[in-house]
């Protein structure tokens, strides 16, 4: 085995045992409920130790939803222009990171375990207040660059400007994942926003 491939299997090894913590922490939730499914349980059914478990997951939760830190691509980031598609972008975007924090985990399951054990509901929240924090960052990036929007708007500043463009943003996303029209267990698409974005804006026209 050559020096440079060994880098590359070293980190598909990582992502076969990241999998199959995750795999044992669901099915151990699914069948048994959250509270049944102890570090020490999900350790022993994927073969790792229980110190192992953690250097994969920072708690049980977050093995059980599968869920990793959000990530952001500066390269999305930079893409960001200011004009009149801005909320467009960053609904979109808020939609990208956040499926950095899920990953490729069946969303079907996600979504039952969550049904299943409340609790896990608060962890998945923290998870997507940390890819809201991101993109805010990002716009708040952004806006500074810009000088029609650098100084903030209306005596509120540049961070508080950006926060209130991202929770703005976010709402088409929680409106076409909240459709009764909306496939749950594919989970959300930026590919889904168009019409909760149109809608967005025609509601804009006729309230400003």
């Amino acid at each position: 085995m050559s020096d440079t491939l060994s880098p590359r299997l070293r980190e598909r090894k990582k992502a076969e045992t990241w999998a199959v913590i995750h795999e044992a922490a669901a099915k151990l939730a699914h069948q048994h409920g959250a509270g049944q499914a102890t570090v020490e349980a999900i350790a022993d059914s994927a073969g790792i130790s229980p110190r192992t478990f953690f250097n994969y997951f920072q708690t049980k939760e977050d093995a059980i939803l599968g869920l990793r830190e959000p990530f952001l691509d500066p390269d999305l980031s930079s893409r960001l222009t200011a004009d009149s598609g801005l909320l467009g972008q960053v609904s979109r975007l808020l939609v990208t990171v956040a499926r950095t924090a899920i990953g490729d985990t069946d969303a079907a399951r996600f979504r039952e375990l969550m049904r299943q054990n409340p609790g896990l509901i608060r962890r998945q929240m923290e998870y997507m207040a940390k890819a809201e924090a991101l993109v805010c960052q990002a716009v708040a990036a952004l806006l500074e660059r810009d000088p029609s929007w650098s100084g903030g708007v209306e005596g509120f500043d540049l961070n508080e400007t950006a926060r209130m463009v991202v929770l703005i943003a976010g709402v088409p996303a929680r409106f076409s994942i909240t459709s009764p029209n909306h496939d749950l267990s594919e989970g959300l698409a930026t590919a889904d926003l168009g019409p909760a974005l149109s809608l967005l804006h025609h509601v804009q026209r006729k309230i400003s």
